[in-house]
């Protein structure tokens, strides 16, 4: 099967591509509002830039041309997010944090979660995430779909990096299987880091 993009509707293309390019990592985002109200939404549009500087990026989908998603709209404003790494037994606080919900409600507290306030950004750690990274904005970029943008592309500096002591080996660097993280498939169907193999590089 061979699928030209323009000739599928915008959500026929979303669906191919949320089923390919599997699996995904989930960027949980925690933000502040001007006010500052607690801010927390999972995107998993999401990945890793470069190492140096330490760098990530994520995408946030519109509401409107000129309407962008409470994420997008506080980090432009305050330049300041933390990106909570899923585990599995967040994973159904996570998914009550997509609802959507008018811009001011704590979705934390609808999903019963604990924060904690960043070391450094003005933005929140989600209590039993097992990695955490502050961030700073680095660059956003619009994407346009002609004239329209669609999307919010955030990629920001990594300014603190917060590992839990109970995913770490006895080397002290992370375990996946002891990381437990949530990763996102097609539909509502969703993976966790446990089952793994390995391949040595050659040379």
């Amino acid at each position: 099967m061979r699928i030209d993009p323009a000739s599928l509707s915008p959500s026929a293309v979303y669906y191919t591509l949320i089923s390919t390019l599997v699996p995904r990592p989930i960027a949980w985002v925690a933000t502040r509002e001007a006010d500052g109200a607690r801010n927390l939404a999972p995107f998993s549009f999401f990945s890793g830039v470069v190492g140096r500087p330490p760098t990530l990026c994520f995408s946030v989908g519109r509401r409107g041309p000129d309407t962008p998603k409470d994420t997008a709209r506080n980090i432009l404003r305050s330049r300041a997010f933390v990106v909570n790494i899923v585990p599995f037994a967040l994973a159904d606080a996570m998914v009550a944090t997509s609802a959507e919900v008018p811009a001011g409600v704590d979705e934390a507290t609808l999903a019963g979660l604990a924060t904690v306030p960043a070391a450094r950004v003005a933005a929140d750690r989600v209590v039993g995430s097992p990695v955490q990274y502050e961030c700073e904005l680095f660059q956003h970029v619009p994407i346009a779909d002609g004239e329209e943008i669609t999307a919010d592309l955030i990629i920001g500096r990594i300014v603190e990096i917060h590992v839990d002591d109970a995913v770490l080996d006895e080397r002290g660097r992370v375990d996946p299987r002891l990381l437990d993280a949530v990763g996102r498939m097609g539909g509502a169907a969703y993976c966790r880091t446990g089952e793994l193999f390995e391949r040595r590089r050659p040379g």
